[in-house]
């Protein structure tokens, strides 16, 4: 079943594609909601990390020497300075009900850019820090909308991809560089993870259209949920 982001209401024309525009227009609105402030809470976890790594800290069996590395902290704090930002910039506008249908394209597509862009700084496709990929994918589903899925599915795949040209033909210098076979089983993890979270949204949506046609056969049957997703 296709992603069909209708305008308004009125293109709906059956009950479950009605029953699907009204639950996708509320989660527009609460699924960016909490995306941005996961995107806080995960700035500011791996921030804790790196200033951890950077001044080191003594906890036992768990302690993390001091990596003493002061160009790629200030270039960190750089980057994570701008995202904060970002988010500022998005729970600004989302309190004034600003919420343009562009916005998850825009706000997913940064994502991308600075955590790419932060790779680039640390060790490139060898960095831990490229699991971050799967949380941008992970956190474009909860806007339940199979094209952004499908854009963040791409744009993940395009910023790794481009760690790897980086890396041979940018930065030959630095041993960053990941074997072949280690390449092609992130491109297709990150694919298949990409294919899962749309089909979760096609069975939700599945869902919804179901609920929809089965309460509009129904005389007098109400939606507890109001039209809208949990």
């Amino acid at each position: 079943m296709a992603d069909r982001p209708y305008d308004s209401p009125d293109l709906a024309t059956t009950p479950g594609d009605r029953a699907w525009f009204l639950s996708s227009r509320v989660q527009d609105y609460r699924g960016e909601a909490r995306v941005n402030l996961l995107r806080l809470v995960a700035i500011a976890a791996f921030y804790l990390i790196e200033l951890a790594s950077h001044h080191g800290v003594s906890l036992g069996p768990l302690a993390i020497p001091a990596a003493g590395d002061r160009a790629f902290h200030a270039a960190a704090t750089a980057l994570a300075a701008g995202w904060v930002s970002l988010a500022a910039a998005v729970q600004l506008g989302l309190g004034r009900g600003i919420l343009p249908a562009a916005l998850k394209y825009v706000t997913t597509g940064l994502d991308v850019v600075l955590l790419t862009a932060l790779l680039m700084i640390a060790d490139g496709p060898r960095s831990p820090l490229v699991a971050g990929y799967f949380l941008i994918l992970a956190a474009s589903a909860m806007r339940f909308r199979l094209s952004l899925v499908w854009f963040a599915t791409a744009g993940v795949m395009a910023g790794y991809a481009w760690l790897q040209g980086w890396a041979l033909w940018l930065e030959p210098h630095r041993d960053v560089r990941v074997p072949r076979y280690h390449q092609l089983i992130v491109l297709t993890a990150l694919g298949l993870c990409g294919i899962i979270q749309g089909q979760v949204i096609r069975r939700v949506r599945a869902m919804v259209v179901e609920n929809a046609a089965r309460l509009a056969a129904t005389p007098g049957a109400t939606d507890p949920t109001g039209g809208g997703l949990p």
